[in-house]
């Protein structure tokens, strides 16, 4: 893991996805040589103090946002506009300044030669991107993702909305125990709402399959200092409080006590 590093640097460009959901690209060497799949960076704004003095609704604390894509130092941060934080991001176009900290937590765990299955629920899509990009030149993979509508959905080989609006109508998790079989699956990833990690893990453990999930949470400083972030982990009769942002955002799914979150 590497030690967190606070810097400034200019939005290279802004990608409209929906009406809800954009990317802005920075460009940084250094931390394109140095981030690995499931780690983040908390941003924000870079707010002048006119700006700060006029716009009351510019955030004090920085947003705990994942690592879309890496190429090589292009970074792309893939974000949901839902809430006061995100919608402060959300006004910024190429040439607006961010302030960064990071790269932050710890990532996936990234093998050869597996044949791995992804999921992904709403806005924990854009990890597994990244994540994609390293295992597809030497796994076999196979992507399932899942939303409340086609609006929160994006490419993968396999899509679920609740709605049936696009792709098979249900919740991502439907396809899992099928997919495992299909595929011949021995690793799953995944990132996404608590309620879909804590069923995906349900399944992995009945079937005896490695599984790495990412978990959300809300971060306050993000590099471990408040311990707002904690989650129960570890075995049924041992565990103990990590810390999302410091030990995670990716754990051992079995490890986690999702019963008591």
């Amino acid at each position: 893991m590497n030690n967190p590093q606070y810097r400034q640097r200019a939005i290279q460009a802004r990608e409209e996805l929906t009406d809800d959901y954009f990317i802005l690209w920075i460009w940084d060497e250094a931390w394109g040589a140095a981030v690995r799949p499931g780690q983040f960076f908390e941003i924000r704004a870079l707010a002048s103090l006119e700006d700060a003095q006029v716009a009351g609704h510019i955030p004090k604390l920085f947003k705990p946002i994942s690592i879309y894509d890496n190429q090589g130092g292009r970074i792309g941060f893939m974000i949901k506009n839902v809430g006061k934080g995100t919608n402060a991001l959300s006004k910024l176009r190429a040439g607006d300044m961010l302030e960064l900290l990071g790269p932050a937590g710890n990532g996936f765990p990234v093998y050869r030669g597996k044949h791995a299955l992804l999921i992904s629920g709403g806005i924990g899509y854009p990890p597994m991107w990244y994540l994609q990009k390293e295992l597809i030149n030497h796994n076999q993979v196979y992507w399932m993702h899942g939303g409340a509508t086609q609006g929160d959905t994006f490419p993968c080989d396999e899509i679920f909305t609740e709605d049936g609006s696009i792709g098979k109508k249900g919740r991502v998790c439907d396809g899992l125990k099928e997919n495992i079989a299909k595929y011949d699956i021995d690793i799953v990833y995944s990132c996404g709402p608590l309620p879909m990690l804590a069923a995906a893990t349900a399944i992995t453990q009945e079937l005896a399959i490695e599984h790495y999930a990412s978990l959300e949470a809300y971060m306050a400083c993000g590099i471990g200092v408040c311990y707002g972030c904690v989650i129960p982990v570890g075995s049924a009769l041992n565990w103990d409080y990590l810390r999302v942002c410091k030990e995670g955002p990716v754990f051992k799914a079995e490890e986690v006590r999702w019963e008591l979150i």
